[in-house]
């Protein structure tokens, strides 16, 4: 974990309210790992303004070009300010920052379930997955088509895409989740993706679910894969003041033993982002 004042590379938008930054950051990208983020402040020139940093997930590193790619949604005062941010000027951020995703052990293959700008740091998990001969499928959900980002990220990849949107103006006509247990309903919808004649069970036990998104979204995503019997990762999204575990702001409840201890209680921006999905109490 370092912090740096790093060149802003690239920063283009790349969606309806979606914005692309890479930055050059040749020891944070030495370092980084799929799940991983950083807490980046949101403006150069008045650095109390706003006072807190913005945690953003990592899209894409380069450790051998020494850069780090970030992708975010405008959403509110910071991420404005973020967005105004000009190529060629200096961002100051702290990272690589959280517990990132484990791989899977040998012959597992991935199912990646992405929602909003959960999905960015997916396309990095993705990347590191081909890297291990690990196959992959990537579901993307958005509210609408406007709204859908890093598709061509996993085209480029050779990971197969499959799109949901909530209003249906783009693939799937619905949840990323209804999408994802249509497509991996065992016998024969899992040979959708797999290729595999396999039975149910042999099929579920092959996969492992990777999610990252609303908290909704997680939930539903978390249930599907308990339903299925499929061991699954989340990545948690919580609004963080310090992002060093100080601030205690990020806390979420997990099932951990003893019960009584403050283990129960978990944060995620050092406990996590990742946690195992039947660990999360979901609320």
């Amino acid at each position: 974990m370092v912090q740096e004042k790093a060149k802003i590379l690239l920063h283009r938008k790349i969606a309806r309210d979606h914005y692309r930054m890479r930055l050059k950051a040749p020891s944070a990208a030495r370092g980084a790992r799929p799940g991983q983020f950083i807490h980046i402040r949101c403006r150069e020139e008045s650095p109390y303004d706003p006072l807190l940093r913005r945690p953003i997930s990592l899209v894409d590193v380069d450790p051998t070009g020494g850069t780090l790619d970030i992708v975010y949604k405008v959403m509110g005062l910071g991420t404005r300010a973020l967005a105004q941010m000009p190529e060629g000027s200096k961002a100051d951020f702290i990272g690589p920052l959280g517990k990132p995703f484990a791989f899977p052990p040998k012959g597992k293959r991935a199912v990646l379930i992405g929602g909003g700008v959960g999905i960015p740091p997916l396309v990095f998990l993705a990347k590191e997955l081909l890297k291990k001969k690990i196959k992959a499928t990537a579901f993307l959900g958005a509210r609408t088509k406007e709204w859908v980002i890093c598709r061509d990220d996993f085209r480029k990849l050779g990971v197969p895409v499959h799109v949901a949107t909530d209003d249906g103006t783009l693939g799937f006509h619905g949840s990323v989740v209804d999408r994802a247990a249509e497509s991996g309903r065992v016998a024969p919808a899992t040979r959708h993706f797999l290729g595999s004649r396999d039975s149910a069970a042999s099929v579920a036990g092959d996969l492992v679910f990777y999610i990252c998104g609303p908290t909704g979204m997680m939930k539903a995503a978390a249930a599907l894969a308990r339903r299925r019997g499929i061991p699954a990762q989340v990545s948690l999204e919580e609004r963080m003041g310090c992002a060093m575990g100080c601030c205690m702001g990020c806390v979420v409840e997990v099932n951990t033993e003893p019960v009584g201890s403050h283990a129960r209680f978990q944060r995620v921006c050092t406990e996590g982002p990742v946690f195992p999905a039947e660990a999360v109490l979901w609320r």
